[in-house]
């Protein structure tokens, strides 16, 4: 199903991690050189976002959609799938309680739209993905512990 499974624990409770996990406009503070933008809809299913990212004088835009919405009770889900042309995948970003605070679990299989060339890239993509949502991952629960 996803290729990258990334988690960390955290001592804030699940509403707290899932708050800072689904601020979209907030992404950009985690992922280098990316701003994301809520293009139309509330929170929940059919949200549409846009991330940006810059390389200099060069832009990829990303289109995603909010295909699942299970705001935390004691756990919460969130599933966001691409519909770019040049980027494809889904994401799904799950918050559940562990010991006395919170765990966020981020799964991915996001990369080039094309399944040829995915299939072609996924193990380099992999190798590279792994990182960039470890310090991702670890931004969120900072930045949910420290405010």
């Amino acid at each position: 199903m996803f290729d990258v499974v990334v988690s960390q624990e955290s001592t804030v409770p699940v509403a707290r991690l899932w708050q800072v996990a689904t601020d979209w406009s907030g992404h950009g503070r985690f992922f280098p050189l990316t701003t994301v933008r809520v293009e139309s809809g509330d929170p929940g299913v059919g949200q549409r976002l846009c991330a940006t990212t810059r390389f200099g004088p060069l832009r990829l835009h990303d289109g995603m959609v909010v295909t699942r919405w299970e705001p935390p009770g004691e756990r919460g889900s969130c599933e966001l799938r691409k519909f770019g042309r040049l980027l494809g995948g889904r994401a799904l970003l799950e918050v559940e309680p562990a010991g006395t605070g919170s765990r966020l679990r981020w799964t991915t299989d996001v990369g080039p739209a094309s399944d040829r060339l995915r299939r072609l890239v996924a193990p380099v993509a992999k190798l590279s993905a792994i990182p960039l949502y470890r310090r991702v991952v670890r931004g969120m629960v900072r930045e949910a512990e420290h405010g």
